[in-house]
């Protein structure tokens, strides 16, 4: 008996369920994953599924991984890469490792686990979900064992790299030992230090914590040779080593053994520890009021200047470099002296097609940093890792400080434009050129001196505190959970160390995090309300200037004609002079609060067509992400749709379908 056509479409969408289920079987035993996605974030790369399958049976390793299960909205992406992370990982380790999730509630025993075994910690974080604001206390931590060995990430901040986390701390329990990263005890202490004085403890930088992660941080005493087993050293704030301790800086140099070396004319963290001033007396010989006297004098600086130039650097340590370009409008009363690298409007970045510690980085800022050159005769390797970009200028550090008898030195001030008291030009325009902020410096050796490895920064302040926060909170300043910059500060640091030891797996690693994507309309939108800001301020400076002249001018055609006067006696004179200075005064008075309220009338007005402007952009911004997405689906749905009722028409018998012929004056079908 033959099927009817039903049943041949039932059995055909059985065989098809059964395929379905099949396949799906398959997949799950084979743990076969696939990441779709544009960036591939959720993808292990290469080498850390190399490293995963070194993962020995006989050298287990267990990653205890603490995540809540409810997140803020902008902790989803990461909480979604690490747990497809950590699924890949489960998929693809052997028997050697073994990935645990866990998400905990608060009070429950996984939570009392987490903080009392691993001490990983909820971290309170800002839900603003459907217009209101809680606080949500939450689990993204991680603690990886293998035998004696533990590592444990507390939590995963936005800005950090997943696999990059992940891939460290495998390392760090599988590896025998860590390679020793030797830290210069300088007058920049970012190592920490006691202050005797206050009797308090200042601790380290937070980059050396991140080092700590990966290195073994020892400190160095400058006095005594460096020891052998030192795999890098790196010398914080050159410019403040005696004589001795650049020599001894010099042997560990000249044996070719690695070094990152800072000089920063202007340190934001301690103005006293610029090339210029003396050397720091030690901890606790300070004496005197406000930080002065007291004490023996202190040990005389060496020739760093010469030391630089042995290993083919010539740094001006008195010039600070500032640069006129500023691609963040939020950031626009920055002073010129923070310069931003990386991508310019005319399409260049210093930062691609360098070197591997800068290239794919997204951007970096040096902070009153200097420049540097090739030295006289160098003919080996200088390569430049950042560079500030053809509008870049100069001002001189005195030009940029005040010195108070009680007080000592202050700053930094606006640089002051003109001549220093000794003659010198306080102050350069741009010269159309980039100017190098950071170099690599290779070769250089003969027949007593191997060749040089260093890395030579002419900024310290790039590494400090505030720039490893945001590197956590990925670029949000604001904390409205929206990227508003990148830094790559940290990043950079760290890739430079990796480099000079010889270790650059991790390198790449670093480099894998969401694109970072801006609204360059609104952006530019922004750069012109700033052009147009600007402009008007100038002019109505140079509106008020124009006017202090013109009242000078008034004022002494005013004494000069009391001054000639003969019939007035001295005291009469004075009088007189007086009581028209005072009325100058007046009218000048007067004439600034005029300029100044039409200049913030015209700055008003500019930034209130800006913020219209910007709404009405952002606004169809919106519209357009809403009303966009759908299109496709519905013209696909459209499409579906007039090819199933063609096939209907097209399945009528010819004598069942409707006729347009009328037969009888009556529509015959």
């Amino acid at each position: 008996m033959a099927l009817l056509p039903r049943h041949h479409r039932l059995i055909r969408f059985g065989a098809l369920a059964m395929t379905v289920a099949s396949l799906g079987y398959w997949a799950t035993r084979a743990r076969s994953r696939a990441d779709v996605t544009s960036e591939q974030l959720s993808k292990l790369t290469p080498a850390t599924e190399q490293l995963i399958a070194s993962i020995a049976a006989d050298r287990p390793v267990v990653v205890h991984a603490f995540v809540s299960r409810e997140v803020p909205r902008e902790y989803v992406e990461v909480r979604l890469r690490l747990m497809n992370l950590l699924r890949e990982m489960e998929a693809r380790g052997g028997e050697g490792l073994t990935v645990r999730i866990v998400e905990p509630e608060l009070f429950s025993p996984e939570a009392e686990e987490a903080m009392e075994k691993w001490n990983i910690l909820p971290r309170p974080l800002v839900d603003r979900e459907g217009g209101r604001i809680e606080e949500m206390e939450t689990f993204m931590g991680l603690a990886f064992v293998s035998g004696p060995r533990e590592e444990v990430v507390p939590f995963l901040d936005r800005g950090l790299s997943v696999e990059y986390e992940i891939a460290r701390a495998l390392r760090v329990v599988t590896q025998e030992k860590k390679k020793v990263v030797g830290i210069l005890r300088t007058d920049a202490t970012i190592m920490g230090n006691f202050d005797l004085q206050a009797r308090s403890q200042q601790p380290a930088w937070r980059i050396v914590d991140e080092l700590k992660k990966q290195y073994e941080i020892r400190s160095i005493n400058p006095k005594q040779p460096v020891q052998e087993d030192i795999d890098l050293l790196l010398v914080p704030q050159l410019s403040s080593c005696a004589q001795d301790e650049l020599d001894n800086v010099r042997a560990y140099v000249d044996a070719g053994r690695p070094a990152l070396i800072t000089v920063d004319p202007f340190p934001l963290f301690d103005i006293r520890t610029s090339p210029k001033e003396d050397k720091l007396p030690p901890p606790g010989q300070g004496g005197g009021m406000f930080g002065g006297g007291g004490g023996p004098p202190a040990e005389p600086k060496g020739d760093y200047l010469g030391f630089l130039r042995d290993v083919g650097v010539e740094w001006d340590d008195e010039k600070v470099l500032s640069d006129s370009y500023n691609p963040h409008p939020s950031l626009d009363q920055v002073p010129k002296q923070i310069v931003f690298v990386g991508p310019r409007q005319d399409g260049s970045n210093s930062l691609t097609g360098r070197d591997v510690t800068v290239d794919g980085l997204t951007e970096i800022v040096m902070m009153f940093g200097g420049e540097l050159r090739p030295a006289a005769g160098w003919q080996d390797k200088f390569t430049p890792l950042l560079e500030a970009g053809p509008t870049s200028g100069w001002a001189l550090f005195e030009a940029m400080v005040q010195r108070h008898p009680l007080f000592g030195i202050q700053g930094p001030i606006p640089p002051r434009p003109g001549k220093l008291e000794d003659g010198r030009l306080a102050m350069a325009p741009p010269d159309g050129k980039p100017k190098v902020m950071a170099a690599r410096i290779k070769g250089g050796g003969d027949g007593e001196k191997k060749d040089k490895n260093l890395i030579v920064i002419a900024d310290l302040d790039l590494f400090g505190n505030n720039f490893y926060a945001m590197h956590e909170r990925g670029g949000d300043v604001d904390a409205d959970g929206l990227d508003d910059v990148r830094f790559d500060n940290v990043t950079f640091l760290l890739n430079a160390v990796d480099s000079l030891v010889g270790d650059d797996r991790f390198i790449e690693l670093r480099k894998r995090k969401a694109s970072y994507r801006r609204l360059t309309t609104v952006d530019d939108l922004k750069k012109e309300e700033r052009t147009a800001r600007e402009e008007q301020t100038e002019a109505a400076n140079k509106s008020a200037e124009a006017e202090l002249e013109e009242a000078k001018k008034s004022l002494e055609a005013a004494v000069d004609a009391i001054e000639q006067r003969t019939d007035l006696d001295e005291t009469t004179k004075q009088i007189m002079l007086k009581s028209a200075e005072q009325a100058e005064n007046r009218r000048l008075q007067a004439r600034t609060e005029s300029i100044e309220r039409d200049k913030a009338k015209a700055i008003g007005k500019v930034e209130t067509r800006y913020q219209r402007q910007s709404r009405e952009i952002e606004d169809r911004i919106r519209i357009a992400s809403v009303l966009l997405p759908p299109i496709p689906a519905l013209l696909l749905g459209a499409f579906i749709y007039v090819r199933k009722r063609r096939r209907e028409h097209d399945a009528i018998p010819q004598d069942r379908r409707t006729s347009a012929a009328t037969k009888g004056g009556k529509e015959v079908t």
